[in-house]
């Protein structure tokens, strides 16, 4: 028999396919893109500190996409692995000026919270990638 003492609930859980959430471009909801990541990521074993530079991340992300995009609504879809959990932001636009301050200040947040992130204007969309590494340790 299995006792709650004897499995931990949620240790170590993984999700296992992606989670998409889609928002309309209102600042007031980058509280609901940032709740769902820190949600997500505490399904891991991401450190308190490594789920709050999700959370930055996020809002750095919804806020150029609803900035630089067409007023539609923005894409967010979040994967875990083993190792890393992953952020994909969309939103369509017209194009994307990379010299543009505020996609320079985001970049420069991205480059302080992510181990890894990309900007890009890809077909009619504007497309933010971050990766973000798990540091496998024991939760106690």
């Amino acid at each position: 028999m299995t006792t709650a003492e004897s499995t931990p609930l949620a240790a170590h859980v993984a999700v296992t396919g992606p989670v998409t959430l889609t928002l309309p471009p209102v600042a007031s909801m980058v509280r609901v893109g940032r709740l769902t990541a820190s949600s997500i990521a505490s399904l891991t074993d991401m450190t308190i500190d490594d789920i709050d530079d999700v959370k930055i991340a996020v809002s750095e992300m919804i806020t150029l996409l609803i900035l630089s995009g067409s007023r539609e609504n923005v894409t967010l879809r979040f994967e875990t692995t083993a190792d890393s959990f992953q952020i994909e932001a969309t939103t369509p636009a017209t194009g994307l000026d990379l010299g543009n301050k505020d996609v320079m200040l985001a970049t420069a947040v991205l480059d302080a919270v992510s181990d890894s992130h990309d900007i890009a204007f890809v077909g009619d969309r504007i497309l933010i990638r971050i990766v973000k590494s798990i540091a496998n340790q024991t939760r106690g």
